[in-house]
């Protein structure tokens, strides 16, 4: 039996084109998808496009962004879960997708702790509470003083309803104590433009939209919502620094796969976003994008989604942020 195996390998082998590895397969094969679910041209897109560039590399294999906006994210989640579960189509989306939607959506069509698998967190996106320059309120303690003299009368702004600026705002102002009215804009550039025009007097939005401005000097930082200062804004203390120990809130970006993806592939996939994110020039890249790194593994994805979802729940609530 032993000659008859040996004979029959011998053969095998003698066939032109064979090896041992013929029967394996090695991921990845053939062309890897990033979904992207906004528009193109947009910071977020070229992030993507950025991270897909990267990969590229690392893999040696074609990896390409498809963008699929809509919804709020959720056009592009569902098509995430609509594809094969093979590692061949990821997802690159914010906690818009994965807390805030399902935080204000009743009825959402996919399970934000049940229906993804993580690669990692890749990066965030900082926060800054804005003035406009000419404002005579200088620092949080004036804000603080000068809403509680006025109860609803000072405007704090958002640039869009449920958006991650809104809950953002809401958080500081009951961790404050202060009740504000909630300006609504449909994206960052309009909040911007009137906060420089001084027709608003507060807004919540990104730090990357807030730099030129305030490096202009038509706007002036107060403080970040995050836990630890922003690389990009170093000199701004955080609310938490301010005695508002309870607030840390960015929009944090992470690459995530369809429930089901086999290990193997999710081992080369996290490996490689692993290398990616220890690379010193593409975090100088990502920093000069407005992405700050902020690599990180989720040994418990759902524990840890469920629990932002129960927090962004809570805030909505004593808010009253709903979806539109």
């Amino acid at each position: 039996m032993a000659h008859l195996l040996s004979v029959f390998l011998g053969l095998l082998l003698a066939f032109p084109g064979f090896s041992p590895a013929m029967s394996q397969t090695r991921f990845p094969e053939k062309t890897i998808q990033i979904i992207a679910p906004y528009a193109p041209g947009g910071a977020a897109d070229i992030f993507a496009r950025m991270i897909a560039g990267d990969l590229e590399k690392r893999l040696g294999q074609s990896v390409i962004v498809v963008n699929r906006p809509g919804a709020g994210t959720i056009i592009g989640a569902q098509a995430l879960i609509a594809a094969p579960a093979d590692g061949y189509t990821l997802f690159l989306s914010s906690n818009s997708t994965f807390t805030l939607n399902p935080a204000v959506i009743p009825k959402i069509p996919y399970d934000a702790t049940k229906d993804f698998e993580p690669i990692a967190q890749l990066a965030t996106i900082g926060l800054v509470l804005l003035t406009h320059a000419d404002n005579p309120v200088r620092d949080v303690a004036g804000l603080v003083a000068a809403a509680r003299a006025e109860p609803d009368k000072l405007n704090m702004a958002s640039f869009g309803n449920a958006t991650v600026s809104h809950f953002g705002g809401e958080w500081f102002k009951a961790t404050a104590g202060i009740r504000m009215v909630h300006v609504p804009y449909r994206g960052s550039g309009p909040a911007m433009n009137d906060l420089v025009a001084r027709h608003i007097p507060y807004l919540v939005d990104t730090i990357v939209a807030a730099k030129p401005q305030v490096e202009a000097g038509k706007i002036r930082p107060l403080a970040v919502t995050m836990a630890s200062r922003s690389a990009m804004m170093p000199d701004v203390p955080t609310l938490r620094e301010l005695g508002y120990k309870d607030i840390d809130l960015s929009s944090w970006v992470a690459l995530v796969t369809a429930k089901g993806v086999p290990a193997d592939a999710r081992r080369v996939l996290s490996d490689a976003v692993a290398a990616m994110l220890q690379d010193p020039v593409m975090k100088e890249k990502m920093l000069k994008a407005g992405f700050e790194p902020a690599y990180r593994t989720y040994p418990d994805w759902s524990a840890t989604i469920a629990a932002e979802i129960a927090a962004m729940k809570a805030i909505a609530a004593q808010a009253g942020i709903k979806a539109e």
